[in-house]
């Protein structure tokens, strides 16, 4: 008796080839389900990961808006503890939030609680420790404390996360210009390397933000303190100051004592005269002659 494959091995062979077809089959489809879960899990982590954030900027946003109530100075205290209630909950059902954690301890700050504030800043900065805008709020607050060598390193991991934000560097050249001495002390570099950065700070904001007349300033009046000033540099900076809508009377005054610095007569003699200002004749008078001197 012949066997079914000597029968007919052609359908024999067929029957086989389809069932590995189909078993390939099976294969191929829980291989690309496996493969389509790995290309986009990744995506709709992120989408999670988006819409949580979202969702967590919507709740800081109305926690926000509550807190302009207690700008009233009618307000209760029984109002204010709900309003932080409403920050304290929004941590907790956020706990690994950067945003939510700032949010809640500025809130403290600004309502007398510098302590608890700090402590959620440093919460945040362990969450993320190059969030821009934890390090500047830690800065300041330790400014506040006295910590002069801890709220300058804060305003430089500021700067390094945010090159571009002017507000930062304007905030360390701040450190650096008035509190000169306690730096260099705790740098162990001269004072003059410390006004020098500081400097530097100071251009950097008012080149980011040219229409900042704070900025401008500040980076113009350094110069007087520089052991070996750019006169020539120092001109165009309280140059820049006048093109901006501020005082111009002071401005004129401080160009004129440049163009003294830099032994231009005709020069500090024109922009006195440009000084319309009562207030300023004293000095104005003094100027004049210290330029009729040259």
């Amino acid at each position: 008796m012949q066997s079914l494959w000597q029968l007919a091995p052609g359908r024999a062979t067929a029957m086989i080839i389809s069932d590995r077809g189909r078993t390939n089959w099976s294969k191929c489809k829980r291989a690309a389900a496996t493969l389509f879960i790995l290309l986009f899990a990744p995506v709709i982590t992120r989408a999670e990961s988006i819409g949580a954030r979202a969702k967590t900027w919507i709740e800081i946003k109305a926690a926000d808006k509550a807190a302009e109530m207690l700008a009233n100075p009618n307000v209760t205290g029984k109002e204010r503890l709900r309003v932080e209630q409403i920050y304290y909950q929004l941590v907790r059902d956020n706990p690994q939030s950067v945003p939510a954690q700032n949010a809640l301890a500025a809130f403290l700050w600004n309502n007398g609680k510098a302590e608890a504030a700090v402590e959620h800043w440093r919460t945040a900065q362990r969450l993320d420790p190059a969030n821009a805008e934890t390090a500047n709020s830690l800065g300041e607050a330790y400014l506040g404390a006295g910590r002069v060598p801890d709220a300058a390193q804060q305003f430089l991991v500021a700067i390094h996360s945010e090159v571009a934000n002017p507000l930062y560097h304007f905030n360390l050249g701040n450190v650096e210009f008035v509190l000169r001495h306690d730096l260099a002390a705790a740098w162990k570099i001269d004072s003059a390397e410390v006004l020098q950065r500081a400097l530097f700070q100071f251009r950097e904001a008012s080149r980011l933000a040219p229409m900042n007349a704070e900025y401008a300033r500040a980076y113009a009046e350094t110069f007087y303190g520089m052991p070996n000033p750019d006169w020539k540099e120092a001109q165009v900076a309280w140059q820049h100051y006048l093109e901006l809508p501020t005082n111009r009377n002071f401005a004129y005054l401080q160009l004129a004592r440049v163009s003294l610095k830099r032994h231009k007569k005709a020069e500090a003699l024109s922009f006195l005269d440009k000084i319309s200002n009562p207030s300023y004749s004293e000095i104005k008078e003094k100027l004049r002659k210290q330029a009729k001197a040259l």
